[in-house]
């Protein structure tokens, strides 16, 4: 979806990529708004950006950074209601992809976030090894920030997120975030997409 400027547009970042995506799920359900990019900041910081008309976006806004909070870090949330072209510019850096129309879309969804790999990997491990889950995807988001997806039903992703916060406890540590979305929003996948392993 691409941005030109002629609508508002919304933005939530997040200190990792597991809040963000939650975010993200939140604002597409809350109001009639199109994702439209993501940028990975770095330094670990992720960003969504939405564009719809001005009340659709800070009802989106307002959704999506209170589930962004509830999960994880949100380090800023802002409305436009008509940033100039240039910025839109900006926005289109990472713009995501329309949906093929043979895709199948999202499973239930379920997520963790650790601070190190070899934690994620020990928890992707128990994960997998404790539910009939699929790993879909895998991110680093910079400064240690190591992220898992699955899908599966979502008895399975519960249980899948729940044996990756064990392991990593029994390893001495804690997991930073981690959550299950258990009907994700149809245009969400634009983004997990991206975290694709091939």
């Amino acid at each position: 979806m691409r941005y030109a400027g002629e609508e508002a547009m919304g933005l939530i970042e997040t200190l990792g990529m597991v809040p963000s995506i939650y975010g993200a799920d939140y604002m597409l359900k809350a109001a009639d708004v199109d994702l439209v990019a993501y940028e990975n900041v770095g330094s670990t910081l992720v960003t969504i950006m939405v564009k719809g008309d001005v009340a659709a976006v800070q009802a989106s806004v307002a959704a999506g950074a209170a589930a962004a909070a509830s999960v994880g870090k949100l380090t800023a949330q802002n409305v436009m209601p008509r940033p100039v072209r240039g910025v839109g510019s900006i926005a289109m850096a990472h713009a995501l992809d329309t949906i093929p129309e043979d895709d199948p879309g999202l499973r239930s969804l379920g997520m963790i976030e650790t601070f190190g790999i070899i934690y994620l990997m020990e928890a992707a491990d128990a994960m997998i090894k404790t539910a009939d889950v699929e790993l879909i995807g895998y991110e680093n988001v910079a400064s240690g920030y190591c992220s898992a997806l699955v899908q599966g039903d979502v008895a399975a992703c519960k249980s899948a997120v729940e044996a990756g916060i064990k392991a990593v406890k029994n390893m001495g540590a804690d997991v930073y975030s981690s959550c299950v979305i258990p009907t994700p929003h149809r245009h969400l996948v634009k983004l997990v997409r991206r975290y694709a392993l091939s």
